[in-house]
């Protein structure tokens, strides 16, 4: 199993000096990736609820609360590192233009040598649809389409033309083309059915937030249906999750109220382990810790839980 962790993108330790300690301590300590999220506004008032309540994360949307953009992040984290994988946990793809977004990222694949995993959402927060001018009736439909006008682009050798309800291209090629051929890898996040559903007929993986382990055999179920109704190979999805960490020394837990993994060595790796033998094979752990901790984290990792996983 590939472990990632999460970069100190939010809030008070949202600075460059904080995220490329981590992003270095993990690169050092041979970790699979590091990786960002993404919000672009936030309202005064917020009347949508926000859909994972298992993580106490409200304050996260309060004023004053800084969230470093993903694609931004991931160019300075990919000059400042030399091995680890670089990903969006998640980039919400239905804010962006994906022409624009595929020239970006093909370009960070280059520079980066192939470390970028592009992991994308259909969004959540109707006020911030509106501040980006994008009706939020439309963002499964535009992320469905989004996701294959980039893999359209990324797999081209030529001209390409791309006939959408939102995207019209006729006789076209990026200006950049990726390090990797067909582009980066596309993660789907999210637990709901379309999720799924979109994740097993479109992505490259599956990123499940907060999901449990006797909960991932349903996932896999309906992953397996949407792959076979499109004309994929399952097996062709792969599975990761997302879920909070904390090692077996005191640390400041950011999110005090959130259901981590914990525990000794042992225990962490035994959770990790019943993930693998669900068929999961990469977890972010998230990191809700100041940047000092989280790599002292990251090093406990390293030495006491990798060696029980392999």
């Amino acid at each position: 199993m590939d472990i990632g962790v999460s970069l100190p993108t939010v809030g008070p330790i949202a600075e460059r000096e904080f995220v490329l300690d981590v992003a270095r301590a993990a690169d050092r300590a041979g970790l699979h990736s590091v990786w960002g999220t993404d919000h672009v506004v936030f309202p005064k008032e917020r009347k949508t609820p926000y859909p994972y309540q298992r993580s106490t994360t409200e304050v996260l949307f309060s004023r004053g609360v800084d969230w470093l953009d993903p694609v931004a992040t991931l160019g300075v984290v990919a000059g400042a590192t030399e091995r680890v994988m670089i990903g969006t946990a998640v980039l919400v793809l239905p804010y962006r233009s994906p022409v624009v977004l595929a020239n970006e990222l093909s370009t960070l694949d280059r520079l980066s040598e192939g470390r970028i995993i592009l992991g994308v959402g259909a969004g959540w927060m109707n006020e911030e649809f509106s501040a980006v001018g994008v009706p939020p009736e439309e963002r499964g439909a535009r992320t469905d389409e989004y996701i294959r006008v980039l893999k359209t682009l990324w797999s081209s050798k030529g001209y390409v033309s791309f006939g959408g309800r939102f995207v019209q291209l006729d006789d076209v090629t990026l200006a950049a083309k990726p390090h990797r051929p067909g582009g980066p890898p596309i993660y789907v996040g999210g637990n709901s059915g379309p999720a799924l559903r979109r994740a097993g007929a479109l992505g490259d993986g599956w990123l499940g937030m907060e999901i449990f382990v006797d909960e991932i055999a349903d996932a896999r179920s309906s992953l397996d249906k949407a792959a076979a109704d499109a004309g994929r190979d399952p097996s062709a999805v792969a599975m990761a999750v997302r879920r909070g960490v904390l090692p077996p020394f005191e640390v400041s837990n950011l999110l005090p109220e959130r259901r981590a993994i914990k525990g000794s060595a042992r225990e962490v790796a035994d959770e990790l382990l019943a993930y693998q033998d669900e068929g999961v094979s990469l977890a972010v752990l998230d990191l809700a810790m100041f940047p000092a901790e989280a790599i002292a984290a990251i090093d406990w990792l390293a030495s006491e839980v990798l060696p029980l996983l392999a």
